[in-house]
């Protein structure tokens, strides 16, 4: 069993594979990185909201004039916002804006409550307060970003 959690150990190709108990990998890993991406209709709109939470901006495509994708930074992951007309156009992908909620991305966060109310006032709606998980480790609430894109803010807490 591979898994991106656990102490990792190096093959002989410079890659790391992972074992949740901490014993000899499986098989190596081939992947290099990660990144989430969200489609939108505005690109621009998706990602003013991902900096007002203090994630730079690091790429742009194919002009800043008129973007269809957007990268910022997210503590050393990037997340991506697509136009949902491009991804149809260039790849055919079938991709529409949706108000089901199937994911969210979660970021750990230094301060929860203060983070909830920079995105409210950056155009995010509330899913959920602030509020401590039942064993009191965490502090976690929910958003949406302007498009309906959801994510989760948790902090570990003191203990």
């Amino acid at each position: 069993m591979t898994t991106a959690l656990g102490d990792g150990a190096t093959s002989g190709t410079g890659r790391t594979a992972h074992r949740l108990d901490g014993g000899a990998p499986e098989t190596e890993s081939d992947v290099a990185g990660a990144q989430v991406n969200f489609f939108c209709e505005d690109v621009e709109r998706c990602a003013r909201f991902f900096e007002a939470l203090g994630m730079p901006r690091v790429f742009v495509s194919p002009k800043a004039e008129a973007p269809e994708k957007i990268e910022v930074d997210a503590a050393g992951l990037r997340i991506g916002f697509d136009s949902i007309r491009a991804a149809n156009r260039i790849a055919g992908l079938g991709v529409a804006a949706s108000e089901t909620r199937s994911a969210e991305v979660a970021l750990w966060v230094g301060d929860v409550d203060a983070l909830y109310e920079r995105a409210l006032r950056a155009g995010g709606s509330s899913v959920r307060p602030p509020m401590d998980s039942p064993d009191g480790r965490l502090r976690y609430a929910w958003v949406l970003g302007p498009e309906g894109h959801q994510v989760r803010l948790l902090q570990k807490r003191a203990g």
